[in-house]
């Protein structure tokens, strides 16, 4: 099991914060998503098959850019 972190500009909604956490839940090996409205910050916990690039890139295709993202220790 492995934790991320990817901070996103032009989330500022509460119905944003929900589409985007199901959206994300429904990727294989996600368990769980966090989003921090102040910061703009998700906490993933994942699992192989996903990994970091992948929910990168569904995060970006729902609309919200990427500034930056990491592994968690």
């Amino acid at each position: 099991m492995e934790t991320g972190y990817v901070k996103v500009t032009q989330l500022t909604t509460e119905v944003q914060q929900q589409q985007l956490s199901e959206r994300l839940l429904r990727l294989i090996g996600v368990v769980s998503v966090d989003i921090d409205m102040t910061t703009q910050t998700l906490a993933l916990t994942y699992d192989t098959p996903a990994n970091l690039n992948t929910i990168e890139k569904e995060i970006y295709d729902a609309g919200f850019p990427v500034i930056q993202s990491y592994k968690g220790v």
